[in-house]
Order: structure tokens, then sequence, then C-alpha cells
């Protein structure tokens, strides 16, 4: 429980500070909106390491760059950080995790199932917003996901709702804010 309380608390913080200090994050934006490679690379970095919720990230990308641009921005960001992921886990979690799916039979079945149209079920697992996405990673890679229907599953599933996050964040903030 205590971790809850201070994870809200941080959450809390870091978003009074950034409303605070909002001209000046706005202004480093913009500034950092010169170099896409490096708007990318803090997209990839906050899709890995969730200091902040990702919807807030879209939504701030979104109303410094606009919907379109910070929809995309953010998907392939979250996308990257999705595959780089799932490649980890490949390569050092998925021998312990094919142990852990053999303990149960409504895993390996749903492994099995999984295993017949993997593009349908990671699409499908993307478009869940409460599903945690490292959960979706990591059993792809545990369940021996082949990376083609996997990457291919990933960035059409997350699509979709990158677009809303980044429309309705735009248009929230823009009323928060008063831009």
């Amino acid at each position: 429980m205590r971790k809850w309380i201070a994870a809200a608390a941080v959450y809390l913080a870091t978003i009074s500070v950034l409303l605070l200090y909002k001209d000046d994050v706005l202004q480093g934006l913009e500034y950092a909106g010169r170099s896409w490679p490096l708007l990318l690379a803090v997209a990839v970095l906050l899709a890995l390491f969730p200091i902040l919720p990702y919807k807030l990230v879209i939504a701030a990308a979104a109303y410094a760059f606009g919907t379109m641009q910070g929809a995309i921005l953010c998907w392939i960001g979250a996308t990257t950080a999705a595959v780089l992921m799932y490649f980890y886990a490949r390569l050092f979690v998925a021998g312990s995790s094919e142990r852990w799916l053999s303990r149960s039979p409504r895993l390996q079945a749903f492994a099995a199932r999984l295993e017949r149209r993997p593009l349908l079920f990671i699409f499908v697992g993307r478009l869940i917003p409460f599903l945690p996405q490292q959960l979706i990673n990591l059993y792809a890679a545990a369940a021996g996901i082949r990376p083609a229907p996997y990457i291919a599953g990933t960035a059409l599933g997350k699509l979709p709702l990158m677009l809303v996050y980044a429309f309705a964040g735009e248009k929230l903030l823009d009323y928060l804010l008063g831009r």
C-alpha cells in the first residue's frame, strides 16, 4: 500500500512541477523539437522506463507539436521500446519464462492458441488500454512468437490509441493551460 501512495505522490509532484514550470518545459521542448533524433530517444527512454504514465508523455508531445506529429513521435518511440524489450526478454528471460509457462496447463493452452494467430493476438492486446504493455512484450518472448508478427502486431496495435491519446491530450492540455 505504501508503494502505491509513494508512486501517486511522485506522479502528483511531477505533474505539479510541470504545470508550475510549464513555460520553461515548453521552451525546452521547442528547443529539443529541432532535433527529431533527440525527441525520439526521449520517447523511447520514457516508454522503456515509465517515470510518468506514457499517456502523459503522448499528451505533452501532442500539445507541443500537434496531434499528428506528437502521436507519430510517441508511436515510433513506444514501438521501438516494445521491440527492444521483446528482444531483451528473448535473450535474457525467455528460458526461465518458458519453464514458468510449462507449469500451467492454462498458460500452455493459451500459448498454443497464440502461436496460431500471433499477429492478431498481439494487435488486440495492444488495443486494450488497461493491459500492461510490458506483460505483452514478456509473454510474446516467452511464448516464442516470431519477431515479424510481433513487430507488425505491435506497430499496428499501438497506432489507434496513440492517435486517441494525442488528440485528447492536446485538447485537454489546451483547455487546462489556456492555450
